[in-house]
C-alpha cells in the first residue's frame, strides 16, 4: 500500500472509529492533519466516535440542539471548535472540561438562554470566544471569563434580549485585542463594568440609542485604542464635557458604521473630538446625515478645530436632504489640522475653493467613486488650494480630458502622486503639463490605446494596466516601477527606454516569449511579474526558463502563472513542467541528418544504377512507353526498306562493303536502311530507330564481340531489339560474324538471349567457298 494512502487510512481510523460510530459520523470529512469539516450537513447531534486525532472541528450551520458532557471528552487535542448557527439550547456543565488545548470556540447564533462560568473553567488557553446572537439577557450571575487569562477576542450580546451589563461581567479580563458587544436594546449599564479591562485594542458597540454611550465612554476612554459604533441612531446624542474633561484618554480612532446623525448630534460628536484629545483618526462608513448642514445657529462657532484628528475617512455618506444642504463654510475653520481625507462613493461633485484653501495641512486626499469632472476640479484646485497636498486620488470619477486634468493641477506644486484610474480618457494627447514634482501616476482602466510624450519625464512609478496598449516605446529615464498588466503587449519593453527600472508587472498580455538577453538588459530589475501570457514553449524558451535556478527570485509569480499556449500537445501545462521531443528541439540537426541520409541514398542509388545498368532500363522504359503510343504495325504501303541493319561501328566495313554490295547490287536489288545513310538529320535518334524499324520488312542484327563491347550500339540502337521482340513477330534476322558466348550477352537483353536460344541464326563462314551459300540464305530470309 502506498505511504500516502496508508497515512490517510490510519488517520481515518484514529479520527472516526468505525465501531459504535453513528451514521452521522460518515458525513464528516477529515484530512490527515486532523481538520474535520461537518458544516451544513443537517446534523442534529455531535457525531460520536470523535477521538484525540481531531484538532479542528467545524459543525456550524446544522440542527444540533444539545451538547453532552461525553460528546467531546476524547477530543483532548482539539484546538478549534465551531458550533455557530445551530439550535443549541443546552450545554452540559462539563462538556468542555477535557478540551484543555482549545483556543477557538464559536457558540454564536444558538438558543442559549443561561450561561454558567463552569462551562469555560478548564479552557485556560482559549483565545477566541464568540457568544453573539443567543437568547441570554445577562452574562450570568458570576463572572464567565475569570478563568480565561489568555482570551484575546470576545463577542457577546444579541440584538433583542441582552439588556444589562453589570460590573462583574468582565471581571478577570485584563487585555483584549477585540471586544464586540451587541446590545441594541441596552437598558442598564452599571458604571465601571468595562473599567476592569485594563487594555482594549478595539471595542465594537452595537447600540440602537446613545443613552448610555457617554457612561460607557467614561469607563473605557483611558484604556481603549479604537472605538467602533455600529447601527446607532445619534439623533438624541448629547455630549457632556464634564464627563471626561479631566481624564487622560488613549482613544486614537473612532469608527461610525451605519450611524445616523442630525445637524445637532454632529456638533456633539465634533465636541467629543476636542475633549478626547488622543483621537487621531475618524471614520464614517455607510452613515446617514439627516440634516441640511445648518451649523451656524449651533454652538459650533465655539469649537476651533477637530482636536488632534489628522485622518478623516467618509465612505457611502447618505444625505437624504442633499438639495437643501446649506453652505458648509461654518465648518471650514475646523479642518486646518487634518492631513489625510478620504471621501469615497458619496456623490461628491465639488470641493469648494474656500474649503480647499482651509485644508492647509492636507497631504493626502482621496475622492474615489464620486462625480468630479474637469469643470468642478477647476474650482476645487484653485489658487492656494491644498498647498501641501502630495497625494491626490480621483479614481472612478467623470474626468475625460487628460490634458485639461494636468493643467488644472498645476496649482498643486507639491503633488507627487496622482491616481486618475477608471476614468474615461480614451486617448492621450501628444503633450501635457503636470506639476513639477510628479513621481507617481496611475492611469489604469482608462481605455487609452497608446502612450505619448504627455507623460511627465519625472515619473518613478507608472500604472497603465488594464488598457488597450499594444506597445510601450516611451523613454522614462527615472521610472523605477512599471505596472502594465492586462493590455495587448506582444513583447517586453525595450530596456534602453527604462534604464533604472526595478519592478515590472506585465502579466496577462499577449506576450509569447522572452529571453535571458532581454531580462539581462534590465540591469536593475529585481521584480518581474509576467504570468498569464500566451507563451510559445519553444526549445529556447524552455531551456532558458527551466535552466535558470535563480529565475524564481525575479519572477514573483513563477511557476504557477506561467503556462504554455503552444505547441498544442503541451498547451495548458506549466512552463516549468513542459517537455519537448528531440526532433522539436534540434530540428536543424534532424534536417541535416535527413539530408545526409537522402544524399547517401541517392548516391547509393546512382552507384547501383550504374552497376546494374539502371539508366539503360529507364531509357528503355521511356522508349517502350513512347512506342506503345504508336500503331502496333505499319500498313503495308508504308514499308520502304527490305531490312533495317543494326550493327556495331567496328563492324561497319563488313556491313557497308560486303553485305550492302551483295544485297543492294543483286538483281532484283534489296533496299537496306543504314543509320549512317538513311536516318533523318535533326530527328531524335529513338524516333529514327522506331520509324526505320516500322518501315522495314525485316531487321538484321549483325552480332559480334564488337557489338557486345560497344554497349550494344550505345543503347539507343538496341531499342530495335525491344520493339521487335515485344511484338513477338519473326522480323528479326540474326547474323553471327564470329562465335559469341551467349553468357557474355548482358542480362538486360533477356529477350535477345531467349531468341538466340530458340531461333536459328546465320553464321558468317570464314571459308570463302561457303560464303555464296550464306548470301543465298540471307536473301531468302529477307524475302520470307
Amino acid at each position: 500500500m502506498p505511504r500516502a494512502l496508508w497515512t490517510a487510512w490510519v488517520w481515518a481510523v484514529i479520527i472516526l472509529s468505525t465501531e459504535g460510530a453513528s451514521d452521522q459520523a460518515s458525513s464528516l470529512s477529515c484530512d490527515p492533519t486532523g481538520v474535520c469539516d461537518g458544516h451544513s450537513r443537517s446534523l442534529n447531534s455531535i457525531p460520536s466516535g470523535l477521538t484525540a486525532g481531531v484538532k479542528s472541528l467545524d459543525l456550524s450551520n446544522n440542527e444540533i440542539t444539545y451538547v453532552g458532557n461525553r460528546d467531546l471528552q476524547r477530543c483532548v487535542n482539539l484546538k478549534t471548535l465551531r458550533l455557530g448557527a445551530n439550535e443549541i439550547h443546552t450545554v452540559e456543565e462539563d462538556s468542555f472540561f477535557h478540551l484543555r488545548n482549545l483556543e477557538y470556540l464559536d457558540l454564536s447564533y444558538n438558543r442559549l438562554s443561561n450561561l454558567s462560568s463552569s462551562l469555560f473553567r478548564s479552557l485556560y488557553v482559549l483565545k477566541f470566544l464568540n457568544l453573539l446572537g443567543n437568547l441570554y439577557k445577562t452574562l450570568g450571575e458570576t463572572s464567565l471569563f475569570s478563568h480565561l487569562p489568555n482570551l484575546r477576542t470576545l463577542k457577546v450580546g444579541n440584538s433583542n434580549s441582552f439588556t444589562e451589563i453589570h460590573e462583574k461581567d468582565f471581571t478577570g479580563l485584563t487585555f483584549l485585542e477585540e471586544l464586540e458587544i451587541s446590545a441594541q436594546n441596552l437598558q442598564i449599564y452599571v458604571p465601571k463594568s468595562l473599567k476592569s479591562i485594563q487594555n482594549i485594542s478595539h471595542l465594537i458597540l452595537h447600540l440602537k440609542q446613545p443613552v448610555l454611550l457617554v457612561d460607557i465612554l467614561v469607563d473605557i476612554v483611558s484604556s481603549l485604542d479604537c472605538l467602533e459604533l455600529r447601527d446607532t441612531n445619534l439623533h438624541t446624542f448629547h455630549f457632556s464635557e464634564a464627563s471626561i474633561s479631566e481624564m487622560s484618554t488613549s482613544v486614537k480612532k473612532l469608527i461610525f458604521r451605519n450611524v445616523q446623525f442630525t445637524d445637532e448630534s454632529f456638533v456633539e460628536v465634533v465636541k467629543l473630538f476636542n475633549y478626547v484629545s488622543g483621537i487621531l483618526e475618524v471614520e464614517f462608513d455607510d452613515c446617514t446625515h439627516d440634516g441640511i448642514g445648518d451649523f451656524r445657529a449651533l454652538s459650533l462657532d465655539r469649537i476651533r478645530h477637530l482636536g488632534n484628528v489628522e485622518t478623516l475617512t467618509i465612505r457611502k455618506l447618505h444625505i437624504p436632504q442633499f438639495f437643501l444642504f446649506q453652505d458648509l463654510s461654518s465648518i471650514y475653520p475646523l479642518t486646518g489640522k487634518v492631513k489625510r481625507v478620504t471621501i469615497e462613493n458619496s456623490k461628491v461633485f465639488l470641493v469648494p475653493c474656500l474649503l480647499s484653501q482651509h485644508l492647509k495641512s492636507l497631504e493626502y486626499l482621496d475622492l474615489s467613486e464620486n462625480l468630479m469632472s474637469e469643470e468642478t476640479l477647476k474650482n476645487s484646485a484653485c489658487k492656494d488650494a491644498w498647498p501641501f497636498l502630495q497625494t491626490l486620488v480621483l479614481r472612478q470619477n467623470r474626468l475625460k480630458s487628460l490634458e485639461k486634468t494636468g493643467e488644472l493641477l498645476l496649482t498643486l506644486e507639491n503633488l507627487n502622486s496622482l491616481d486618475i484610474s477608471k476614468n474615461n480618457f480614451l486617448s492621450m494627447p501628444e503633450t501635457c503639463q503636470w506639476p513639477g514634482k510628479m513621481k507617481q501616476l496611475n492611469l489604469s482602466s482608462t481605455r487609452i490605446h497608446s502612450l505619448t510624450q504627455c507623460l511627465p519625464q519625472t515619473l518613478e512609478i507608472l500604472d497603465v494596466s488594464n488598457n488597450n496598449l499594444d506597445s510601450f516605446s516611451l523613454i522614462l529615464p527615472q521610472l523605477k516601477e512599471l505596472y502594465i498588466s492586462r493590455n495587448k503587449l506582444k513583447t517586453l519593453p525595450d530596456a534602453s527606454f527604462l534604464p533604472v527600472l526595478s519592478v515590472m508587472r506585465i502579466s496577462r498580455n499577449i506576450i509569447n516569449t522572452f529571453s535571458k538577453e532581454q531580462l539581462d538588459s534590465f540591469q536593475q530589475l529585481k521584480t518581474l511579474e509576467a504570468g498569464g501570457n500566451n507563451f510559445i514553449c519553444s526549445c529556447d524558451f524552455l531551456s532558458f526558463t527551466q535552466g535558470q535556478q535563480a529565475l524564481g527570485r525575479v519572477l514573483v509569480d513563477w511557476p504557477d502563472d506561467y503556462h504554455c499556449d503552444s505547441p498544442s500537445h503541451v498547451r495548458g501545462q506549466r512552463v516549468q513542467d513542459a517537455r519537448l521531443s528531440l526532433s522539436e528541439c534540434h530540428r536543424a540537426a534532424v534536417v541535416s541528418a535527413a539530408c545526409c541520409a537522402l544524399f547517401l541514398l541517392l548516391l547509393l542509388t546512382g552507384v547501383l544504377c550504374h552497376r546494374f545498368h539502371g539508366l539503360w532500363y529507364m531509357k528503355m522504359m521511356w522508349a517502350w512507353l513512347q512506342a506503345k503510343r504508336k500503331p502496333r504495325k505499319a500498313p503495308r504501303r508504308d514499308i520502304c526498306y527490305d531490312a533495317f541493319v543494326s550493327y556495331s561501328e567496328r563492324d561497319s566495313y563488313w556491313v557497308e562493303n560486303l553485305m550492302v554490295q551483295e544485297l543492294e547490287q543483286f538483281n532484283p536489288p534489296f533496299k537496306l536502311c543504314l543509320h549512317k545513310r538513311d536516318f533523318i538529320p535533326g530527328k531524335w535518334i529513338i524516333d529514327n530507330i522506331i520509324d526505320s524499324i516500322e518501315k522495314s520488312h525485316k531487321t538484321i542484327f549483325v552480332l559480334s564481340e564488337n557489338f557486345v563491347k560497344s554497349e550494344w550500339c550505345k543503347y539507343e540502337l538496341d531499342f530495335s531489339h525491344f520493339r521487335l521482340f515485344d511484338e513477338n513477330n519473326d522480323a528479326a534476322i540474326l547474323i553471327l560474324l564470329e562465335p559469341i558466348d551467349k553468357k557474355a550477352i548482358p542480362q538486360r537483353f533477356c529477350k535477345l538471349r531467349k531468341i538466340m536460344n530458340t531461333k536459328t541464326y546465320l553464321e558468317w563462314p570464314v571459308d570463302e567457298t561457303q560464303q555464296e551459300g550464306f548470301w543465298l540464305n540471307l536473301r531468302a530470309a529477307i524475302r520470307s
